[in-house]
């Protein structure tokens, strides 16, 4: 049943994704980045979109190499919290309904499932980590940690917020005993370097061409740095509502057991690493946020890092009738059959949404007016929107830091913009109240990337 699920979710991530009019946001980023290949694509790692990037030379610049990635990375989400929770709780009956209670996490079963892309794979990897450390628990070998080492450096690689998983491990050492003897072994060294050596030239690519002051700018901008709220309450406050948000249902069941059921809240001895390794996780999320003085969390930051204690909630419900197992079974297909027919709905509703919106308008302006150009776009929602619909075209975007123009392009740019005026430039042509957010499109037509408008990155090149 596991695999016919997890199945199931991959098939209903591709036909979702061919009930919507344009791409969802992040399948329109990696529409665009999957162009070239690079050591990193704006503010995140490079692993999904190098991923991305395979399918798209398998099965070409289409709704479904995007959705058929993102369903692979659900689905193996799926299967690695089975696979934890049958090595952490010997139980099949057990390891099935920690799959199934991932249904009470909205930020998962939604948000996560339609549309997100590096949360997945941080998800996948961060599992794949806690199976190693159980696997180092019961055997210490030099292979183990070599696979310690691989998801270390692989995680590195997916989304930079892993990073809080080591020093969660480092930190849950000096009070478990289980932990301290797996972190303060020799053969650490073997991961570490197995890490290191993977996540190496993506770093080396960070420290150069100011990459590192871009990406601290876009973070500092998602953190809501420009808001201002309670010192140390504030970022303490807006982790508990991310917590509300994403994990409501999960804390709701959590307290009807402990006032109706009445249930001993008593950790079994070899599950106390864990619930150890949970107490430090949460430390150091509240100790990141505050010292940045973060303004915006949202639940899907958390995810990746919290989902593996549906384990714990698993074996707080203690047991569970075969008949609740099956019925758990039922509604999470339900689940997924409700996001199938979602969209088309929300379109009959004239529920307004982005994915809504068709981008053919542009595309034919450009192709008609701009024919012999580079097109550059405001951002890479454009970007990719466009590429989809011309995958022949190259195609950059305003927005892309690490972008680099051909210098001596003998038909020279389109510049599509929301502002009109530089100083210097005069747009050749408009397009007014257009796309999702009703921008006002202008259009600019230069030879040399020395002349694009509004760029300073470009200009620099």
């Amino acid at each position: 049943m596991t695999c016919l699920i997890a199945l199931f979710s991959i098939l209903a991530a591709v036909i979702i994704s061919y009930l919507k009019n344009s791409l969802e946001l992040e399948d329109a980023e990696q529409a665009y980045y999957s162009q070239w290949w690079r050591f990193g694509y704006d503010d995140q790692p490079p692993l999904y979109t190098w991923l991305q990037k395979i399918l798209v030379y398998l099965f070409g610049v289409t709704k479904f190499s995007f959705s058929f990635l993102r369903g692979l990375l659900f689905a193996s989400v799926l299967l690695l919290l089975a696979k934890l929770g049958r090595i952490i709780l010997k139980d099949d009956k057990k390891a099935y309904l920690v799959l199934l209670v991932s249904v009470l996490v909205p930020v998962f079963i939604d948000f996560a499932f339609r549309r997100l892309s590096h949360t997945l794979l941080a998800c996948a990897i961060v599992l794949a980590t806690y199976v190693v450390v159980v696997r180092l628990i019961h055997r210490k070998s030099e292979f183990n940690y070599a696979l310690l080492g691989l998801c270390m450096g692989i995680g590195m690689l997916a989304k930079y917020n892993y990073a809080l998983l080591p020093i969660s491990l480092l930190l849950t050492s000096f009070f478990d005993g289980e932990i301290r003897k797996l972190v303060w072994n020799k053969r650490i060294l073997l991961s570490c370097v197995v890490a290191v050596l993977l996540f190496l030239p993506h770093l080396y690519w960070l420290l150069g061409e100011g990459y590192l002051f871009e990406i601290r700018e876009s973070l500092g901008i998602k953190f809501g740095e420009d808001k201002t709220s309670i010192i140390i309450l504030g970022p303490i406050l807006k982790i508990g509502k991310a917590l509300f948000e994403g994990f409501l249902p999960v804390l709701l069941f959590v307290g009807v057991l402990f006032f109706f059921r009445k249930r001993q809240c008593k950790i079994a001895h070899e599950l106390k690493w864990l619930f150890h390794l949970m107490i430090s996780q949460t430390l150091v999320l509240v100790v990141l946020f505050v010292l940045t003085d973060a303004q915006e969390v949202h639940g899907r930051w958390l995810l990746p890092l919290l989902l593996p204690y549906l384990v714990l909630f698993v074996a707080f419900l203690g047991e569970m009738k075969s008949n609740y197992i099956k019925w758990g079974g039922i509604v999470y297909v339900l689940v997924l059959c409700f996001q199938l027919i979602r969209t088309p709905f929300e379109k009959l509703l004239g529920i307004q949404s982005d994915i809504h919106f068709e981008f053919t308008e542009l595309h034919k302006k450009l192709d008609r007016e701009f024919p012999k150009q580079i097109w550059v776009l405001p951002n890479v929602t454009y970007g990719g929107q466009i590429r989809i619909l011309d995958s022949n075209k190259e195609i950059y975007t305003l927005d892309d830091f690490s972008a680099d123009l051909p210098q001596n392009y003998g038909d020279g740019f389109c510049v599509v913009n929301t502002q009109k005026e530089d100083g210097v430039s005069i747009p050749r042509d408009s397009l007014a109240k257009y796309g999702p957010d009703s921008d006002d499109l202008y259009f600019f037509k230069v030879q040399t990337p020395l002349s694009i408008p509004f760029q300073k990155d470009f200009q620099k090149k």
